[in-house]
């Protein structure tokens, strides 16, 4: 048989939506107490269980990455990077229960994005078990915090592995994802003064302030950021996401918060971001007698690495060892796209000279919901792709 022949194989030999209900089994949702620690163990006891070199790398007391490696030549190197912290439940019943039915595994993390590690996985493990040798080497890194500050990609960065090619396996239904955008959150304070709302007029009225800035949002620094568009990716947006202020109907507030996230592209940075929110306040003051306020990080500087967005030129060589690992699974080309949601690999495009694309297993709209799920056709299919990319990239050694 030949190399694809054989990975395939092997990879078929395991029960990849099992092993995706494994991992949603165990815990590790945001805030909670070592809360990747457990996962962790169970990827790496499973990989070395299976012949594949693999460690854990720790990212803070209780906290570690999973990195792994098949290969040990001297050609490309590619890896396959997937978090392994999910949201809390919210209001998803059963949420940690891996249930299979109907085609699917359902649970907390199943597309967001366990379901993408567990092929990820098998894929390492059916290129080991095959014997097929690559020239150059596939480095799994399954990291922690992804949907807090990133400190897991941080040390994964602090330690690089020197990888030519990235794939973040976030659900993209098995199109090719480009880029991402950017993300940050925006509070901004409003300042008033306060008195009986008998005499308002010798109050100032922090929610009044508030209210004109996000019309001011809404009407006319949106129309802005729509002019901005670039293929795949579109515009930057803006979305308010909470108004808190004031203290009971009859007194004029003299303090308002809104918070925001404002989505960038390619080019845009935190600096401009912050500019132009500040350029806006120093517009509204003119404008408005009183009008006082204050633009600031809502994460107060905890996040550990700048969200920036990127994008990948279509034709990126590991773009094309997607397409052509898909063309000899018979899948048609892949669809490009860019995703309007913030990926660790904004993190990695950013802070290397990796050429970064997403791809992967499930569904975005159903990630963090009540009803998240991934298929199991799309997660078999992804571990195959993910191995069969993996030898058009790396090659395979005489």
């Amino acid at each position: 048989m030949t190399a694809r022949e054989n990975i395939i194989t092997e990879i078929n030999k395991i029960d990849v939506a099992k092993l995706t209900s494994d991992l949603v089994k165990i815990r590790s949702y945001s805030f909670m107490d070592n809360q990747e620690q457990e996962v962790a163990e169970f990827i790496r006891d499973f990989l070395v269980s299976n012949g594949v070199d693999a460690r854990l790398q720790e990212v803070a007391t209780g906290r570690s990455n999973v990195i792994a490696r098949v290969g040990g030549g001297n050609g490309p190197v590619l890896m396959l990077n997937g978090h392994i912290d999910t949201v809390p439940a919210y209001d998803m019943e059963n949420a940690f229960s891996g249930e299979i039915r109907d085609g699917k595994v359902y649970g907390r993390g199943t597309s967001d994005m366990k379901g993408s590690v567990a092929a990820m996985m098998a894929a390492l493990v059916g290129i080991k078990n095959a014997r097929v040798k690559l020239k150059g080497d596939l480095v799994f890194a399954a990291v922690a915090d992804e949907e807090e500050a990133g400190i897991g990609t941080k040390a994964l960065l602090m330690d690089w592995c020197g990888a030519d090619a990235v794939i973040v396996g976030e659900p993209s239904e098995l199109k090719i994802g480009l880029g991402n955008k950017g993300l940050e959150w925006i509070k901004v304070e409003f300042y008033g003064k306060k008195v009986h709302g008998g005499n308002q007029e010798d109050g100032i009225n922090a929610i009044e302030m508030a209210a004109r800035f996000i019309t001011y949002l809404t009407d006319e620094y949106s129309l802005q950021l729509a002019e901005r568009k670039i293929d795949y990716l579109g515009s930057p947006t803006i979305n308010i996401g909470t108004v808190f202020g004031g203290d009971q109907p009859s007194t004029v507030a003299d303090k308002c918060l809104v918070t925001f996230d404002r989505r960038s592209i390619p080019g845009e940075t935190v600096e401009d971001v912050y500019l132009e929110i500040n350029e806006i306040i120093e517009i509204l003051a003119g404008r408005h007698h009183g009008f006082s306020a204050k633009a600031s990080d809502l994460l107060d500087g905890r996040n550990e690495i700048p969200h920036l967005g990127f994008c990948t030129n279509s034709d990126a060589g590991i773009v094309k060892a997607v397409q052509a690992a898909a063309d000899a699974e018979g899948m048609g080309e892949r669809p490009l796209v860019g995703l309007s949601v913030w990926t660790d690999a904004g993190f990695i495009s950013n802070n290397t000279d990796a050429e970064c694309i997403i791809f992967g297993p499930g569904e975005m709209a159903v990630c963090h919901t009540a009803d998240e799920y991934v298929s199991i056709e799309q997660l078999k299919k992804a571990a195959v792709m993910f191995a069969l990319t993996a030898l058009e990239y790396c090659g395979e050694s005489e």
